[in-house]
């Protein structure tokens, strides 16, 4: 019986060994992204109305977890509507001021935009300023071929909100 509590009196402190400096190097919570509701694409690709959802955690290390969907809305300019969503991955930029969120997720077309999944593609979504209707401002951007990024979407929030918490 002796053996058998030492050897569960070691099997614990190796146990606690091996969680104790994984429960330490979790990331710390930097802050929390959360909103949603319809925006207007504005100029230079003003092609209508989309409908966003949005919650997301920021990491100090500059990883991030949570989604994003944006619905741009049957009747837009041909070729853009269409459901983009996906995980986001990291994040960079200013807690006080523009993020950018990087993400991998998958594209629809809805009718009128095609007939094509794409499914593994990474996108970004910066937050030029948080708000609710006139004032909250994004853009989503793709890849654009040649190692940068083409903005498809700049958008101004018409309803609801999107919201940043600092922690």
């Amino acid at each position: 019986m002796r053996h058998l509590i030492s050897a569960l009196s070691v099997a614990g402190l190796l146990v606690g060994g091996l969680v104790g400096p994984a429960l330490a190097a979790a990331p710390t919570v930097v802050a929390t992204i959360n909103g949603g509701g319809t925006a207007e694409m504005q100029a230079p690709l003003a092609a209508g109305s989309s409908v966003i959802g949005i919650h997301v955690t920021l990491y100090a290390d500059g990883t991030a977890s949570g989604h994003i969907d944006c619905v741009d809305q049957y009747g837009d300019s041909p070729g853009f509507p269409g459901n983009i969503w996906g995980e986001v991955t990291s994040w960079s930029g200013d807690l006080g001021g523009v993020i950018t969120l990087n993400v991998i997720g998958k594209f629809v077309p809805i009718p009128g935009g095609g007939h094509l999944l794409f499914s593994g593609v990474p996108f970004r979504v910066t937050i030029q300023q948080f708000g609710g209707a006139g004032v909250g401002h994004w853009t989503l951007a793709v890849p654009d071929g040649s190692g940068g990024w083409f903005t498809v979407c700049y958008e101004i929030m018409t309803s609801g909100q999107i919201a940043i918490r600092l922690n």
